[in-house]
């Protein structure tokens, strides 16, 4: 019988800390305002990636764009893109930061110019993640400023004057 007893108030405490280490995903645009839009997101929900640019003619030989994918309340996808053409290896050192960021976090934030809140339109590009499937574009893009998280770090697409990672974060 103690033996029986046991057994439950182990399994007991099991459960309750296998249910504290699971976090809720998590999704919530502000309204824009002058120092962009600001998008709370669970790691879970958020993707970036750097994709070659076919149709570009400048000075770049190997031409990149830089873009964070986040899934929203809707089961759509926001992109948040660099506005800018980067190098191959810019781009997948800011791939890198950013992905550090995502993954040492419980929540990031990521800020871009525009409205996350613009009236959706389904696109045919997909983008798959990776604990909720695969889902359409939505329409929606903000212009990449910054990402950061919880526990402080912080990339700007600016490092400079007026950089928020180096002023603290607004």
């Amino acid at each position: 019988m103690i033996s029986l007893q046991k057994n439950k108030i182990i399994t007991c405490m099991l459960m309750l800390s296998l249910l504290g280490c699971v976090t809720s995903s998590k999704y919530h645009a502000n309204k824009p305002n002058s120092l962009g839009t600001d998008i709370e997101v669970s790691p879970d929900r958020i993707i970036a990636e750097c994709e070659f640019i076919t149709d570009y003619e400048g000075d770049y030989p190997d031409p990149h764009g830089f873009m964070i994918h986040i899934l929203d309340n809707e089961k759509t996808v926001l992109t948040v893109s660099n506005g800018t053409v980067l190098a191959k290896k810019d781009c997948f050192e800011r791939l890198k930061i950013s992905e550090k960021i995502i993954k040492n976090s419980n929540k990031v934030f990521v800020r871009g110019r525009g409205d996350a809140e613009t009236p959706i339109k389904i696109e045919s590009i997909t983008y798959f993640f990776p604990k909720h499937g695969t889902f359409h574009d939505n329409g929606r893009s903000l212009n990449f400023l910054g990402i950061w998280n919880d526990r402080g770090q912080c990339y700007s697409a600016f490092n400079g004057t007026g950089d928020f990672c180096s002023q603290g974060l607004k």
